[in-house]
């Protein structure tokens, strides 16, 4: 594959062997990390819903495989997608699920286990994740520095606080915001 970086829309036209319809979640997911894989493949419009040829799916792949940032932010992504796509990318090291609000502690887990070497994870406005997720992210990926959880609701501020604060940014904002000098 010629050097340079995936987008969205060229890669989500592509289908899997025996998948219906390219536009679903897990080839929404696959396009969508494929975007920090530092490659460049276009692909024609006329070849939506086709399947691909074997040297596309091993592009693809080994593309994923060396995936070191994954962004699905504002995708329809579910967790057994997230789950398929993680086992793909062992990678990568920041993934962005910002607003995947389908995505649950059982995909949030799954990142965490396929992906060792993540350091920045986004999971910020998705509600259906708690602290039991973010407990199997802290235990699997031992090199994490950032979580971003802003709109994460199911994860009281105590067990914030407590359990994951030196992952997050965290500040008053009445005492410490950006306004403050």
């Amino acid at each position: 594959l010629p050097r340079g970086s995936y987008t969205f829309g060229q890669l989500a036209t592509m289908s899997a062997p025996g998948s219906p319809s390219a536009a679903t979640g897990s080839a929404q997911a696959i396009a969508s990390a494929a975007c920090g894989a530092s490659r460049f493949l276009g692909l024609p419009a006329s070849a939506r819903g086709l399947r691909v040829s074997r040297a596309w799916q091993e592009g693809v792949s080994e593309a994923l495989n060396e995936a070191d940032s994954v962004d699905l932010r504002r995708t329809a992504i579910d967790d057994i997608a997230i789950s398929r796509l993680a086992r793909r990318c062992p990678r990568a090291r920041s993934v962005n699920l910002s607003d995947c609000r389908s995505v649950t502690d059982v995909g949030v887990g799954a990142v965490a286990r396929a992906c060792p070497s993540l350091k920045e994870l986004n999971i910020t406005g998705n509600p259906h994740v708690t602290a039991t997720g973010l407990d199997e992210v802290v235990k699997h990926c031992e090199r994490l520095e950032s979580l971003c959880l802003a709109g994460c609701d199911r994860i009281p501020e105590n067990v914030l606080v407590q359990r994951f604060a030196r992952y997050c940014d965290i500040f008053d904002e009445e005492e410490e915001g950006p306004w403050a000098a």
